[in-house]
């Protein structure tokens, strides 16, 4: 099959090729993600907290795998066939979520979310590795902007499906095999797309510059005690970063749908059309909000996104309607689409030797943090009120600012790929 060609200064031709093959991998991921806590709730009549648990055991999959994939990702000979192995894990772990909620198992579905996480894991990190290794670095938060482009576009699609085929359906019949039939259409999707990536991308296609080669060679041959230093110290203030970040993230998301339907709009089918604007937001932006993280200092960066989210979280839980907090959703969705590319764009900069394995370590303290966000999100539900999680929320973005300036401090000046102002 010919491969379409694209700008080679930026990416290499084989590039285009496996994003567009993410769209096929992410069709499930907006439709389980919204439904799974709202037939926890409402099906299966789960407590607060053990819909935290059952969001927190997809977490806990992807941190587990996050690690332990970053070190095989380094060491295989073939990373496209993690990649595959990735795809027809989460394409079985669909069956399993379709079979928990057919039976109405809160077990079986905390099975199949860990599953999902898990092989999530075994999918990205090597994914994430290659995309790294097919960009130009001076353009690498574009790409993984294309990445997120693409992702939201499955997204998007799969839940136009699904909500499409459930509403439509529920006039009908109550049978939750026919009603939820969509969910076994993304596990046959990602099933189709890990094989089409196994078979059709090129992973010995690469992106070379050569005038990458000094900044990256003298920078990766520094070994000096304050070189080595300034790298532990700045990577460790940088996994706290991502810990914290993903708290803040993942500490009120779970209960976003619940928080509306409970105090904003009752209508669980206005809800779900008026969440569906986001996925087109990411669709349109990402790639544009890379190009500009690419040309942004990044503590200014993280400076900027931070602020920005604690102040749109405040005003999301203090909408008056559902099309007013549909655009403060949006604007959420932005500013945490943006912070994301920042610290992928660093990760992918630190080693080239052991990238997978500085990915895999991010990926670990990131889902790490997300795992512990909805637990604490649960607790302070339950004790509190349904608020409260968006008010730790806020604290915790306001707390990335301290901490991402160490990072600068420490760890920028010696990474393997510099940054543009490094350079000049």
């Amino acid at each position: 099959m010919p491969r379409r060609e694209i700008d080679k200064t930026r990416f290499t031709s084989d590039f285009n090729h496996m994003i567009n093959l993410v769209i096929l991998n992410s069709l499930g991921f907006f439709f389980i993600g919204f439904l799974v806590p709202i037939i926890a709730r409402y099906n299966m009549v789960a407590t607060a907290l053990e819909i935290s648990l059952i969001v927190s055991f997809q977490v806990l999959g992807r941190t587990i795998s996050g690690a332990i994939t970053g070190i095989l990702t380094d060491r295989t000979t073939s990373r496209k066939k993690l990649v595959l192995i990735g795809s027809i894990g989460r394409g079985t772990s669909y069956f399993i979520i379709y079979t928990a909620i057919i039976i109405n198992s809160l077990l079986l579905l905390g099975i199949g979310t860990f599953a999902l996480g898990f092989m999530a894991g075994v999918f990205w990190v090597p994914f994430n590795t290659l995309i790294a290794e097919k960009s130009n670095k001076d353009n690498r938060s574009e790409a993984y902007g294309k990445r997120n482009s693409a992702n939201a576009i499955g997204q998007m699609i799969g839940g136009v499906i699904g909500f499409l085929l459930l509403t439509g359906l529920n006039y009908f019949t109550i049978n939750p095999f026919l009603l939820y039939a969509s969910i076994p259409f993304y596990g046959i999707a990602n099933l189709f797309a890990g094989f089409r990536f196994n078979r059709e991308v090129d992973e010995s296609i690469k992106f070379t510059n050569p005038s990458d080669q000094f900044t990256t060679h003298t920078a990766s041959e520094k070994s000096d005690n304050h070189h080595k230093l300034s790298i532990v110290l700045g990577s460790i203030f940088l996994m706290a970063t991502l810990l914290l970040s993903n708290i803040n993230g993942s500490i009120a998301k779970p209960f976003l749908n619940i928080y509306v339907i409970e105090t904003i709009e009752s209508d669980i089918q206005l809800v779900t059309w008026a969440y569906l604007p986001a996925g087109i937001v990411a669709t349109l932006l990402a790639p544009q909000l890379g190009k500009i993280v690419d040309k942004m200092r990044p503590a200014i960066g993280i400076t900027i996104t931070s602020t920005l989210g604690a102040l749109v979280t405040w005003l999301l839980i203090n909408s008056a309607n559902i099309w007013i907090f549909t655009i403060f959703l949006l604007m959420d969705l932005t500013i945490m689409i943006a912070t994301g590319l920042i610290f992928q764009n660093l990760l992918s900069r630190i080693s080239l030797k052991s990238r997978g394995k500085v990915i895999g370590s991010g990926e670990f303290f990131q889902f790490l943090g997300s795992f512990i966000g909805p637990i604490l999100g649960g607790i302070v539900w339950d004790l509190y009120g349904p608020k409260f999680p968006f008010i730790i929320s806020i604290f915790v973005e306001l707390s990335l600012i301290p901490f991402y300036l160490i990072v600068v401090y420490y760890l920028i000046p010696h990474i393997a790929e510099s940054f543009k102002e490094e350079i000049k």
